[in-house]
C-alpha cells in the first residue's frame, strides 16, 4: 500500500485509489474470506462518519506505530470543522 514503485505518493490517505495490488487481504487460497464484508463495513462507516461532520479534515500529521507486523496509526488528529 506504501510502495513509491508503485504509487506517486505512497503516505497520502487516498480512499479512491484504483489499481492497488496490496495484500492486506491476503491473495490466492490464503484469501481472506472476511475482505468482503470488511469492505462493506468501511464504506458505511465513512459514509456515515463524513454525512455526521460533511467538513472532518486533518488537523496535524498522523503518527504511525513503529511496529513491523501490525502496522497502522497511533494518532490521526482531526478536526469536525464544526
Amino acid at each position: 500500500d506504501r510502495d513509491p514503485a508503485v504509487f506517486s505518493d505512497p503516505d497520502a490517505l487516498d480512499v479512491g485509489r484504483r489499481d492497488n495490488p496490496h495484500i492486506g487481504f491476503g491473495a490466492g487460497i490464503h484469501f481472506c474470506i472476511g475482505a468482503p464484508l470488511a469492505r462493506v463495513e468501511l464504506q458505511a462507516s465513512f459514509t456515515a462518519l463524513l454525512s455526521r461532520f460533511p467538513r472532518l479534515a486533518l488537523a496535524g500529521e498522523p503518527v504511525r506505530r513503529p511496529e513491523f507486523v501490525l502496522r497502522g496509526l497511533s494518532s490521526l488528529p482531526v478536526t469536525t470543522g464544526g
